[in-house]
C-alpha cells in the first residue's frame, strides 16, 4: 500500500480485495492477514525415450525461500529470550546494523537466515508459496490504485 520497496509483504484483505502489504501498513491499518503456505509440487515425468542411466528415482527437492513474516519471527523470538538486538548480533557474529535491517524487513541472505534460525531456534526458510496473482485492468495510462483494484474486484462479482 505504501509503496516501500525491498521489504517482505504479507497477503492482506482490504475491503474484500487481497493485496500484498508490508508489516507496517498491516499494523497501522489493522488489516486482516491471510497467510497460506502451500509448497509447490513439481511433477516429475520421465519420457520413455530417455536412457535408463539418466532416470532418477528421487524427485527434485524444491528450494526454500524466506518466510514472508521473517522479520516478525526474528523480533518476537529475540524479545522472548530477553535479548537486545546487540546481543543477537554478537551471538551470530554480525553487525548490529544487519539485525536492525532484518527486523525492519530487509531480506537477509540464506546463510544469515540459517545463522539466525540456529541461534533463535526458529524457522525462517520455508517451502515456496504458490502465487495466486491476477492482473487488473487500469482504465488509463496512470498507475493502479487501490480503488481500481476494488472496482475490478467488485465488477467480477456481478
Amino acid at each position: 500500500m505504501c509503496g516501500t520497496e525491498r521489504v517482505s509483504t504479507l497477503l492482506s484483505e482490504i475491503s474484500g480485495a487481497k493485496l500484498r502489504c508490508c508489516s507496517r501498513c498491516i499494523e497501522s491499518n489493522n488489516l486482516l492477514v491471510i497467510e497460506r503456505y502451500m509448497p509447490k509440487q513439481t511433477p516429475t515425468s520421465i519420457s520413455p525415450q530417455e536412457p535408463r542411466s539418466r532416470m532418477s528415482t528421487k524427485s527434485p527437492k524444491p528450494e526454500k525461500e524466506i518466510a514472508p513474516d521473517f522479520h516478525l519471527r526474528v523480533r518476537k523470538s529475540r524479545e522472548s529470550r530477553g535479548w537486545e538486538q546487540r546481543e543477537l548480533a554478537k551471538r551470530i557474529n554480525v553487525r548490529l546494523n544487519d539485525i536492525q535491517k532484518i527486523e525492519g524487513g530487509i531480506v537477509p541472505s540464506d546463510s544469515l537466515a540459517l545463522k539466525i534460525e540456529k541461534a533463535l531456534g526458529i524457522i525462517l526458510l520455508v517451502e515456496p508459496e504458490e502465487d495466486h496473482e491476477r492482473s487488473v485492468n487500469v482504465p488509463s495510462g496512470r498507475g493502479l490504485t487501490i480503488g481500481d483494484a476494488l472496482d475490478e474486484f467488485l465488477s467480477k462479482g456481478e
